[in-house]
């Protein structure tokens, strides 16, 4: 392991090593220089001998960078007369990575940072006494500290200070006090511990020299010690007013032996006083809620140690309120009070500054407050939500303030961004369209396994469309391995990050009736992470052209790159309901079926050619580019047909076999003529006859023959022309085949053949099909039991015991037909 830092005075010797297997690497363009502070905390120790990277160096700051995700080693030894070391941390998590041995003559442990980024304090202890102290700076490696994290912490903060905070953190950033509109509790608590130090010392000042005030409240006294007898007096003495026995007075009335006297007299139950308590009471009771919520929680080294604290502080504040001053004030002071006491008097003029400080809030600009923020992975993706929101409101038009629109979930000491559906923020494109961006919806239901929760979910409602969604996750994580570049060009997110990608494409299904098959709704799945590659550079990277090909990728995205996203965006924008559904995710089988449905719609004509040549009738048909047959008033499909396909009864030079359906070609134009018209190299039979005669594409042999055999394997006679479908043209492999037209026939005989049932057809008459409800035309035949699709009505049954009656759906035919 590769030292970094040796510390060393009389008493103890400290060392810090990167234990990481690589050297460190860092985005490129960051030259903050890296900080380390050593200070002397033993009365009288002058000399640390400071080593770094092996050159000496002088105190009290020396260089040093030390940077995030990383692993580092730290040990300590005494030396001298020292019998015991100790490393602290008021991290518990770094705490407890810290163990010792021998007695407590040396520690040592292993540290990692996670994703924190900041100032992080390491204090010595020798014999159970503090003998100096580390302060080290904690750096990110994937995006610029000086400029990058500072513009993701300042869009955080505007939206909400409280959003950048956390509570107990290893690292810290530093802080002021700013007015504030809407301080969280978390800033209210870090302010309280930041000056319950000053308030004490103020309390306790105006302990040791109140400020008193003069109350006439009345009070009994023995009548013989009044001294100033008043008009209350003498009424009391008329009234026959006071408490006591009564005193008779020779010649005069009796009076009681205890009455009132209204005389001044000093009190510390002053309005000041009383206002400084309620004060105390006031954050009292703050803590105690806090303190109730942190225990409801489920418990960590962090939790306790939050715990601990805060009764640690409310106790401090209860030693405060029994300060005599304080404890004599009971009462609430007046409403609206105002003193220029408190305001000017010593003591009470810094108590006063103090309690105006937590009203206030907190800014990370430099200071002297010592303010914990959140890991930079959750600072990352609520930037994200952040940055999405202000690229569409440009891009749309909607002039938005994000800070009025995103909603906070305030728990105790957790301030965060809205969850689900409460943080909808809502952008109107255009009259019919609506784009709503929802940070970590989650989508959980009876047909998802696993509930998903993509961070971020751009979702478009246009019109009579059904919501399409797009999914941003975002990654604080990069994956810059030899082997990924060689694979994506690029560093990017990891494997598992575009995984997931793939699995919220798959898993978000379209909000509908539970009774309905889920639909998949995401057209386009993204990841985001930090990265200032140059888009120019990026475009030609796999992961940006995956997107394009597939809907899955990933886009960098720092606050000074934010071009691709902006570009993908702008694109989805621009798209309306039909391009962007074209961009959904296909699958092969329902592609196939979607084509095979359009296919049954339209009509086929199963031409014969010339029993006598037919390989003269096909070399007239291809050259002439033409097909004629008699024109008859009860057969409507001859103007409807889409395609002519031609069956040799008899073998051919190209094709030689059994007779089979060889050759197709698109019908172009339909027109009707005399036979007369028609030019052919045989006479024709009755030149007056109306033909209807159909202009062709090109003639092209069908890659598979339709072969003309039954189950048996036998041939069956076939000289006129037949009527089919374009989805049986292309699925039939035997001209019995050709006569199921509709899809819900081949439903049927593909499940039957999954069941090894052996089955024959009974065609019906041909007839124009209906195309809103398609009828089928051969009956299914399984000894005396049939089945025929019977268009809206569903399956048609019928055996020889019972008449024809109809069933709903496939399974119900297909159970009939095998006798399930």
């Amino acid at each position: 392991m590769r030292e970094l830092l040796r510390l060393e005075t009389d008493r103890v010797l400290m060392i810090w090593r990167d234990a990481g297997s690589k050297p460190p690497s860092s985005v490129p363009g960051t030259h903050t220089p890296g900080r380390v502070a050593i200070t002397p905390r033993r009365p009288g120790l002058t000399s640390i001998h400071t080593v770094v990277e092996g050159s000496e160096m002088k105190l009290p700051v020396v260089p040093l960078r030390i940077f995030e995700q990383r692993d580092y080693a730290l040990y300590a030894r005494v030396g001298g007369d020292a019998r015991t070391v100790q490393i602290t941390h008021r991290d518990p998590n770094i705490q407890l990575a810290i163990g010792s041995e021998d007695g407590g003559r040396s520690t040592f442990g292993r540290v990692n940072f996670g994703s924190q980024i900041g100032r992080t304090v390491f204090t010595v202890l020798v014999d159970a006494r503090p003998e100096l102290e580390l302060e080290l700076e904690v750096f990110p490696t994937k995006l610029d500290y000086a400029t990058d994290y500072e513009e993701v912490l300042a869009e955080v903060q505007r939206v909400l200070t409280g959003l950048a905070f956390e509570y107990l953190r290893a690292t810290f950033q530093l802080g002021l006090e700013v007015k504030a509109p809407n301080a969280t509790e978390l800033e209210w608590l870090l302010l309280l511990q930041h000056v319950v130090g000053d308030l004490e010392n103020a309390l306790r000042f105006i302990a040791a020299r109140p400020s008193r005030g003069l109350t006439r409240e009345p009070r009994l006294v023995h009548a013989s010690r009044i001294r100033r007898v008043d008009s209350t007096v003498r009424a009391a003495v008329r009234r026959g007013r006071g408490s006591g026995p009564w005193l008779h007075r020779e010649g005069r009335a009796p009076i009681r032996s205890r009455l009132a006297e209204h005389k001044a007299r000093p009190t510390l139950d002053t309005p000041e006083h009383r206002w400084l308590a309620e004060q105390l009471r006031q954050c009292r009771r703050r803590i105690g809620q806090l303190l109730r919520l942190e225990l409801t929680r489920p418990p960590s080294g962090r939790r306790r140690r939050t715990v601990d604290e805060l009764r640690a502080l409310e106790a401090r504040l209860a030693r405060l309120s029994d300060l005599e001053p304080l404890a004599a004030a009971e009462d609430p002071p007046p409403s609206g009070f105002a003193s220029l006491q408190l305001i000017g008097a010593p003591g009470y003029r810094e108590a006063y500054r103090q309690c105006l400080v937590l009203t206030l809030g907190l800014r990370i600009e430099g200071g002297p407050l010592r303010l914990s923020v959140k890991d930079l992975s959750e600072l990352y993706e609520s930037w994200c939500y952040l940055a999405v929101l202000r690229i569409l409101s440009e891009e749309t038009g909607s002039q938005i303030d994000p800070a009025s629109l995103v909603a906070v979930k305030r728990s105790g000491l957790r301030v965060m961004l809205q969850r689900g559906r409460p943080t909808t923020v809502a952008f109107n494109q255009a009259d019919a369209r609506r784009v709503e961006v929802t940070y970590n919806r989650q989508f959980k239901g009876p047909d998802l396994l696993i509930p998903q929760s993509p961070d971020i979910l751009i979702t478009f409602r246009d019109g009579h469309w059904p919501a399409m969604h797009l999914v941003l996750d975002a990654k604080y994580r990069v994956d810059a391995s030899p082997e990924y570049v060689a694979n994506n060009d690029v560093p990017g997110p990891p494997q598992d990050a575009l995984n997931v990608l793939h699995r919220y494409r798959d898993a978000i299904f379209d909000e509908q009736s539970p009774e309905a098959r889920p639909l998949r709704s995401v057209v386009e799945a993204v990841a985001v992470f930090p990265s200032s590659v140059r888009p120019e550079q990026f475009k030609r990277a796999r992961l940006w052209r995956t997107l394009d090909r597939i809907g899955v990728g990933a886009i960098p995205l720092l606050p000074g790159n934010l071009e691709l996203l902006r570009e993908w965006l702008r694109k989805a924008l621009a798209r309306g309901g039909w391009e962007l559904a074209d961009r959904s995710p296909r699958h092969a089988a329902i592609e196939r079926a979607h084509d095979w449905r359009v296919a049954a719609s339209l009509p086929v004509l199963i031409a014969v050619l010339r029993a006598q040549d037919p390989q003269q009738h096909l070399d007239w048909i291809r050259s002439s580019r033409m097909y004629y047959m008699p024109k008859t008033d009860t057969q409507m499909r001859q103007f409807m047909a889409a395609k002519i396909a031609l069956y040799s009864p008899a073998r051919l030079a190209s094709s030689p076999g059994p007779g089979s359906v060889t050759h197709v070609a698109d019908v172009q134009s339909i027109d009707v003529v005399a036979r007369s018209e028609i030019s052919t190299p045989w006479p024709p039979t009755r030149g007056d006859q109306l033909q209807v005669c159909y202009q062709l594409g090109p003639v092209e042999a069908l890659e598979h023959p339709i072969l003309n055999r039954d189950a048996a394997g036998r041939g069956q006679r076939m000289s006129s022309h037949r009527w089919s479908s374009m989805l049986a043209l292309r699925r039939a492999r035997e001209i019995r085949e050709l006569l199921l037209e509709t899809e819900p026939e081949w439903r049927l005989l593909e499940t039957l053949r999954a069941r090894g049932a052996k089955f024959s057809f009974d065609p019906l008459r041909p007839g124009l099909v209906d195309t809103d409800n398609p009828r089928g035309r051969a009956w299914f035949e399984i000894d005396a039991r049939r089945a025929r699709y019977a268009g809206a009505s569903g399956f048609a049954i019928q055996d020889s015991a019972h008449p024809a009656r109809f069933v709903t759906d496939i399974e119900q035919a297909c159970a009939f037909l095998v006798g399930a």
